[in-house]
């Protein structure tokens, strides 16, 4: 009697944490089809949803791209995220130009379209290549947005990005966006953030 009552007690906890956990999980994914700013705050709040494993940042030529590794993967909208990344573009001065921000996941883009394929109706909600499917509606006022899903960018990397792509002047002309550790911790804890930290002078 006490092993099945400890047994139902571990599934109710385990579906009590699951259910809101990937509720919020469900409302960070759709917060980021608009391509905006709220985004981040929604992904704020439901940091909980997303355990942060590793935090990187990967600097080429004129792309600095800002990776964080989720471990477990979190299964939301049939997909598999993987990760969170942000891209700043920047032109010659160190002055960033435009961004792209989402999540990588296991699915291939076309994989990830027929998933998403609700939130995106009509006879061809995307328009592209293999290798990049941009949303055919959404933005009519914000023509310097837009939402896409692509093959992944760095080398050795499988499966597809979930992001959204815009320039600066498009989002109220700002500078830099949330830095990545902030947006998962509200700690100092690691080395990673220190890093991301003094990186974020190039911004």
């Amino acid at each position: 009697m006490f092993r099945v009552t400890v047994s139902a007690l571990a599934t109710l906890w385990f579906f009590g944490f699951a259910l809101p956990a990937a509720a919020g999980a469900e409302r960070v994914v759709e917060a980021l089809f608009a391509c905006d700013t709220d985004f981040f705050e929604v992904l704020k709040s439901e940091r909980s949803a997303f355990r942060s494993q590793e935090v990187r940042t990967v600097l080429y030529e004129h792309l600095r791209t800002d990776i964080v590794e989720f471990d477990p993967p979190v299964e939301v909208l049939g997909l598999r995220l993987t990760s969170y990344r942000q891209d700043t573009v920047l032109n010659y001065g160190l002055r960033p130009s435009a961004f792209s921000w989402g999540f990588q996941v296991d699915e291939t883009p076309v994989g990830t379209a027929l998933a998403l394929w609700k939130y995106f109706p009509g006879e061809k909600p995307f328009r592209g290549t293999v290798d990049m499917l941009q949303a055919t509606k959404g933005y009519p006022d914000q023509p310097g947005k837009l939402f896409a899903i692509s093959k992944p960018r760095l080398a050795g990397e499988t499966g597809a990005n979930l992001e959204c792509h815009s320039g600066r002047k498009d989002l109220g002309n700002i500078w830099s966006l949330p830095d990545v550790v902030d947006l998962f911790s509200e700690t100092w804890a690691s080395g990673s953030r220190w890093q991301a930290w003094i990186f974020g002078w190039l911004d």
